[in-house]
């Protein structure tokens, strides 16, 4: 008997010892476990923010992308009165190498009130492209505002490539350097202050229609002045002057 209790006991102690062991094993396992489900959950929630700041990132770049602030370089939606003090020129060219084979350009000049001070539309020769519409459109509204004496002048066009001409200027062998450096002649004077700003188009719907007017003048290069609104100007100076706009 006495043997058979040794054997016995021996057993439950090697017993003992390997469920010991296996719990110990077990333990081990669970808490390797736990910490590698804690990591991976960890790193699934770190990749939200990670892929939204690219995102962001990214939106960020495109909103940026042709919006360096020229004096206005940010593209205006709807038209705005000036400050009081300034005058608002919008200016617009306009070209038709199908129908009739024409080209035009024409502008408007406004006040802190929305009111009509001039305007402008004159016939050009067809054979211009249709930024050289838009240059002359410029250039012809700083020699109306500067025979009325304006002082400080907010030029608004939707062509934010021409803009961007007069801003910086182009090289010498540009076939549009002269008029462009005429331009930037002009706004240099010392007289005055001359600020550029691109617009979209529904911001300029008044100098468009005055610009699509010009290619039906009877002469080329002869600049019609309005001093009072052609009467197809009126509701688009309406909606304007309230801030809304047509559908």
């Amino acid at each position: 008997m006495s043997g058979s209790n040794d054997g016995s006991g021996s057993w439950s102690s090697r017993f003992l010892k390997v469920a010991s062991a296996a719990a110990a094993t077990a333990a081990v396992a669970g808490g390797l476990y736990a910490i590698l489900s804690s990591s991976t959950s960890a790193s699934s929630e770190m990749e939200v923010p990670f892929g939204s700041a690219r995102r962001e990132s990214k939106e960020r770049d495109d909103g940026g992308s042709g919006s360096h602030p020229r004096e206005g370089a940010t593209t205006v939606s709807r038209w705005k009165k000036p400050e009081i003090g300034w005058v608002k020129l919008n200016v617009d060219g306009s070209r038709d190498p199908y129908k009739s084979s024409s080209a035009g350009c024409g502008g408007v000049l406004r006040d802190a009130s929305a009111k009509w001070l001039r305007g402008f539309a004159k016939k050009l020769n067809p054979t211009y492209a249709v930024h050289q519409t838009e240059l002359e459109a410029i250039l012809t509204g700083l020699k109306v505002a500067s025979e009325m004496n304006v002082k400080k002048l907010i030029v608004e066009s939707d062509s934010d490539s021409v803009v961007s001409m007069v801003e910086n200027g182009v090289k010498p062998n540009h076939p549009d350097y002269g008029v462009v450096e005429l331009i930037r002649t002009k706004r240099r004077r010392f007289d005055w202050e001359v600020r550029f700003v691109s617009v979209s188009n529904k911001a300029n719907r008044v100098a468009d229609r005055l610009a699509n007017d010009a290619r039906k003048l009877a002469c080329d290069d002869v600049c019609e002045e309005y001093l009072h609104p052609p009467a197809n100007c009126n509701q688009l100076l309406l909606e304007d002057e309230i801030g809304c706009e047509s559908f």
